[in-house]
């Protein structure tokens, strides 16, 4: 018998740059060196993963500082995405554009799509990810319910492609690795996978309005929150739920009924972390069980844990695996096994 898969629980590092709370976290590309943090204070903060050696500590606690600090939206920022030679990442939030930023500057952005034109979003914008053949596309997803589709090495400012089945706001999106394919998770309680290249739309019922998607890496299962309490593990073929977490017999202490917390799996998806509404615990279930494997106290103030990103760790690259958790109190800590 396997022994089941222990929650990282050793605080490695602390962020606490921000004023305002967390709203996105998201982790580099090739190897996870560095993180990206996004916050209600309109800033977003480029921070190591792990301490350096000039950290400084307080109770033996690393602190890191911010490495380079990047302003220029006017709103919450409430997601980030990397690309994947690390060279850009896009932000988006209450703006209503999609900001495009080259990770050495920090005195502006490179492009902001949707700005300049009156086919861009109407509303807030939710979730923002990089698809297409080498990153050329920008996916957006927005309280006005639509996904929006913006081609990086176009001039052009207007949409290549334009989603409008939703009849709710986009709260998340991902795209698998093919890099053709979008999944969007909307208030009206759907999850609606997109085949760019076929003009085709899947789409499955969920019991109560969506606020998190995370895929495996092979892109066949999705990791669906929703506003019902409970997260879902559910295979894109046939859409049946394979597993639901908290279990059924497991619910007390853990809430989600009125925020996005954003969910993840973890530990070579062998766990599944979330954050609650209710005390500021981030808890871990076994993905082949469904049990418990404990929780944490990220928020020592009890404030909501609103975002949970994972890193995978690499033998051949020496790092371990990490998580970090964010949200309401404006700091991050990351965490990996003691």
């Amino acid at each position: 018998m396997s022994r089941p898969p222990k929650l990282p629980s050793s605080l490695i590092n602390t962020l606490t740059s921000h004023s305002g709370p967390i709203n996105a976290i998201t982790f580099s590309s090739l190897g996870g060196t560095y993180i990206l943090t996004g916050s209600s204070d309109r800033q977003i903060h480029l921070s190591r993963s792990e301490p350096s050696s000039t950290t400084t500590t307080t109770n033996k606690i690393p602190i890191s500082t911010a490495i380079q600090k990047y302003a220029a939206h006017g709103y919450p920022v409430l997601d980030i995405s990397v690309s994947q030679d690390n060279q850009t990442f896009a932000s988006v939030g209450g703006d209503r554009s999609v900001f495009l930023w080259d990770v050495q500057r920090a005195d502006g952005t490179l492009r902001r799509f949707g700005s300049n034109t009156n086919a861009g979003h109407t509303s807030r914008i939710n979730c923002v990810a990089f698809a297409g053949e080498s990153d050329n596309v920008l996916v957006s997803g927005s309280d006005d319910t639509s996904v929006r589709l913006w081609d990086v090495k176009s001039r052009d400012n207007k949409p290549l492609m334009v989603l409008e089945e939703a009849k709710d706001g986009i709260s998340d999106l991902c795209v698998p690795g093919n890099g053709y394919e979008i999944v969007s998770g909307s208030v009206d309680g759907r999850v609606r996978s997109y085949d760019v290249r076929m003009g085709r739309v899947t789409m499955d019922v969920m019991p109560g309005p969506v606020t998190s998607l995370d895929l495996s890496r092979d892109g066949r299962t999705v990791l669906v929150g929703c506003l019902d309490g409970r997260i879902r593990m559910m295979d894109r073929q046939d859409g049946t739920c394979l597993r639901g977490f908290p279990a059924e017999d497991e619910k007390e202490g853990y809430k989600n009924d009125s925020l996005r917390l954003k969910s993840c799996f973890a530990s070579n998806e062998s766990l599944v972390l979330s954050g609650s509404e209710s005390d500021g615990k981030v808890r871990g279930w076994d993905v082949l069980s469904g049990k418990s494997v404990g929780m944490l106290d990220v928020s020592t103030s009890g404030r909501v844990v609103s975002v949970v990103r994972w890193r995978e760790g690499s033998q051949a690259q020496g790092r371990q695996g990490l998580w970090a958790g964010g949200g309401a109190d404006g700091v991050v800590k990351v965490y990996a096994a003691g």
